[in-house]
């Protein structure tokens, strides 16, 4: 009796030992049931690396679940990889991983999710570019505590390798060999800081260059931006954007940059986004913050993107011109054709012709002697269709002030010390001038001699610093008594 009671007591812990064991989710990539097609296969444990050339094929493998599964692509931008099921139940299913052709430049990647309860799997799909050496993949990632690194590549040209700047404190390489399938490792320090960090490794051969990026991944989910700031000009155009992270990537961008937008295509990286913008035809640089972000984290990286204003004019806003008169020239650039209007608020700087300039057009303007003795200014617009606001220029002309003048041979001059000059005019004596300003430094474009006539409205004293044999002086028009 006390025998068969034991015999159900053991009876009903083994079927509870069972029932426990069959509701654990387990997800698990078949052993040997890869079919390669024309894609290789590494990696092992929670993720797989399955790579293709840039030709268009497929591969197949099976995975084994305990439970319902579903598999996604993270951040869902691969438009040019395809899985033949992206959901199943519990036992085995054969999955097809096919790719399109790559006729792009760039390598390109993407990351497939399989979700068993709280099992998670992953497979990298990686397609090269056209026409380039085979490494396994641009992309490796390593744990905060460092390593072995391993980059597999099918060549038959000898290569060599180099660490770049920023990844060679921490990345060392250990060893590489022969041809057509060479490895080379490389000892990856542990990584202190708290941030995810990236390192460029380049390989180089007859055929080119390939360059893998090292990501190491740091204590905390991180989002790695490859710029933080751009300039990009005024003509319309397009830029990209690399981003490096761990967790999935919004991008979020102010309303007012409606003259900027992201460009989505079936070739288009997971990890690279690209952007196209208009012409600015205004007269100003427009800005717009680009915020790439995961809210579930609080993290976010911006990249600050600026766009310079359409040019017009390329010479100074601000034209000196001497006492005495002279002849002056607007540099109006050729980037956009078109009928240029010039229109003066005074009438003393009269058009003297336009002529050819390696930067555009120059339109030349005499202005004669003033006839007052204090500054007097003139206000020029110049209009360009196609913009919405015209640039402006201001001429502005010494009155008949005290000067005085002497000879030069050196190519570089500084400015003589003033004192007591409530404002002050330098003419260099090689078409140039500027506003007086002691620490003022000129250099000329060969040996003179050059001669320097200063306009001010009083000198009550100066002084030439490092005067050389043989200078000569003319202070007749300094209205000494």
């Amino acid at each position: 009796m006390r025998i068969n009671i034991l015999y159900r007591i053991l009876t009903a812990v083994a079927v509870g030992l069972l029932i426990l064991a069959s509701c654990r989710p387990e997800l698990e990539y078949v052993e040997n049931s890869f079919h390669s097609g024309s894609a290789t296969l590494s990696g092992s444990g929670e993720t797989l690396t399955v790579l293709f050339d840039s030709d268009a094929g497929s591969a197949s493998l099976n995975i084994t679940a305990s439970g319902t599964w579903t598999a996604e692509f993270v951040n869902g931008r691969a438009y040019w990889c395809k899985l033949s099921q992206t959901e199943g139940s519990r036992g085995t299913a054969a999955l097809t991983i096919s790719v399109e052709s790559n006729g792009e430049y760039d390598e390109r990647g993407a990351s497939i999710l399989f979700t068993c309860g709280d099992v998670k799997k992953t497979i990298v799909v990686t397609q090269k570019q056209h026409d380039a050496m085979l490494l396994t993949s641009g992309r490796m990632e390593m744990s905060a505590d460092g390593g072995v690194l391993v980059v597999e590549m099918m060549t038959n040209i000898d290569f060599t390798s180099k660490i770049e700047a920023d990844g060679s404190a921490w990345i060392h390489e250990l060893s590489s060999k022969g041809l057509s399938k060479a490895t080379v490792s490389f000892a990856i320090d542990a990584n202190p800081s708290l941030d995810r960090r990236s390192g460029t490794i380049t390989f180089s051969g007859v055929a080119g260059e390939e360059t893998v990026t090292v990501y190491q991944r740091g204590e905390t989910p991180t989002i790695v931006i490859s710029e933080e700031s751009l300039s990009i000009p005024a003509e319309e155009g397009i830029f990209k954007v690399e981003v490096a992270s761990n967790l999935d990537v919004s991008i979020r961008m102010p309303e007012d940059c409606d003259w900027l937008r992201e460009v989505i295509t079936k070739t288009i990286s997971t990890n690279t986004y690209t952007f196209e913008f208009e012409r600015n035809h205004t007269r100003e640089p427009r800005r717009c913050e680009l915020v790439f972000e995961n809210d579930a984290f609080s993290r976010a990286e911006t990249v600050y993107v600026e766009q310079q204003k359409a040019p017009i004019l390329l010479s100074d806003e601000l034209q000196h011109v001497q006492s005495a008169g002279d002849v002056v020239a607007l540099i109006l650039s050729d980037a956009v054709t078109g009928f240029d209007q010039i229109q003066f608020h005074s009438d003393w700087p009269e058009p003297a012709g336009m002529e050819a300039d390696s930067a555009g057009r120059r339109f030349l303007f005499r202005v004669g002697p003033n006839p007052e003795n204090s500054i007097r200014t003139a206000e020029c617009s110049i209009f360009r269709p196609g913009f919405d606001k015209p640039d402006r220029v201001t001429f502005v002309q010494f009155g008949g002030w005290p000067s005085f003048s002497y000879v030069v041979n050196a190519r570089e001059v500084s400015a003589p010390e003033i004192k007591g000059a409530e404002s002050a005019l330098i003419i260099w004596g090689d078409g140039s001038c500027d506003f007086y300003d002691e620490s003022l430094v000129h250099r000329y474009e060969k040996d003179g001699p050059h001669t320097i006539r200063i306009e001010g409205a009083q000198f009550p004293f100066f002084l030439i610093h490092s005067p050389q044999n043989g200078m000569t002086f003319d202070l007749s028009k300094m209205g000494l008594n």
